[in-house]
């Protein structure tokens, strides 16, 4: 198997085919170790590891792409310490293969009365690779009335008379500040049967609330069941994502596989039900990194997983020694 033809396959990937996963893993691992000289020489310190994890840290220090004219480069929104994280993305075709096509087995083909309001993430244009998705989900599977919206909430109001009046199904996209910010200001009920994703972001916002009661605030204020409130899950490390599907577990597509590790030795997979950290084997990365660990804490829930938080300092060890192993 060649690498182009896991570009033109890896969306077609079905739920439950891990030998045709592992192929594509492992053509993605040979190309990525052959091309990205920064994970080659990482790889090289694990020599029996197939698909060596690589804390998602390892994107503020170093370019790691197996192209020379990467297409865009997505930057993380952090927290203002530090420099971000840095995705170069060498071919935006496959981010937006991956987009598309889990958003559809998600939510259906649309079209949809779409609608996104991302403040936070509005100022840095290009370089969010939130608001390229949203832009790309409203382009395919948005009609007419879909749009951003900011402080001028008009184009809200407008769509929600065109989704009310022409029965195209209502999505609204945000990250979940704004969103409660909407909803404590006053918002309008949204059309019957309309859906609420959440993206959690705004990490630098004033107070924090848990997800449990962010989606019973967010269906009150909205007039809508607490099923229809989802959450979306994604970094700009990441160029796929995984939905929850009205409850507190996240699913990912069939070409990502999750995994909850021991923080101490992330070698180590935890069983079901016991906490640990999050890594992420994600196949749209096949031209930067695919394999990753990330620095949030979470449990495996059967087929899905729950994210509990961020992993603390002394949790953080085992991400600490494999970063050292960069240099």
């Amino acid at each position: 198997m060649t690498i182009d033809a896991v570009e033109a396959d890896f969306h077609r990937l079905a739920p439950g085919e891990d030998v045709r996963f592992a192929a594509m893993l492992q053509t993605v691992v040979t190309h990525q170790q052959a091309c990205n000289p920064i994970y080659g020489r990482y790889c090289m310190s694990f020599p029996d590891w197939e698909a060596p994890l690589l804390p998602v840290e390892a994107f503020k220090h170093g370019v790691l792409a197996s192209c020379a004219a990467p297409e865009v480069v997505f930057e993380s929104s952090g927290t203002g310490q530090g420099a971000p994280g840095r995705h170069y993305v060498c071919k935006t075709t496959v981010y937006e293969r991956s987009f598309v096509e889990h958003f559809r087995a998600a939510f259906g083909e649309g079209p949809f009365t779409l609608v996104a309001h991302l403040p936070h993430y509005a100022s840095r244009g290009g370089a969010s690779s939130l608001l390229y998705m949203v832009r790309g989900l409203i382009e395919r599977f948005g009609d007419a009335a879909s749009g951003f919206f900011l402080e001028d909430d008009a184009l809200f109001h407008r769509a929600i008379v065109h989704s009310t009046h022409v029965g195209t199904p209502f999505i609204l996209f945000g990250a979940a500040f704004g969103l409660l910010d909407l909803v404590e200001q006053g918002a309008p009920r949204l059309p019957e049967g309309a859906r609420v994703i959440e993206t959690g972001g705004m990490k630098t916002y004033r107070r924090a609330i848990g997800r449990p009661a962010l989606h019973e605030h967010l269906a009150a204020g909205f007039g809508v069941a607490r099923s229809q409130v989802v959450s979306e899950y994604g970094m700009c490390e990441l160029l796929s994502q995984s939905y929850t599907r009205g409850e507190e577990s996240f699913f990912a597509p069939p070409w990502v596989r999750m995994r909850v590790v021991d923080p101490g030795n992330p070698r180590v997979e935890q069983p079901d039900g016991v906490e640990g950290a999050l890594a992420v084997v994600d196949l749209a990365n096949m031209y930067s990194v695919s394999a990753l660990l990330t620095q949030d804490r979470a449990v495996r829930v059967g087929d899905g997983f729950q994210v509990l938080g961020r992993l603390s300092g002394a949790e953080l060890r085992g991400c600490n020694f494999l970063l050292e192993q960069l240099r």
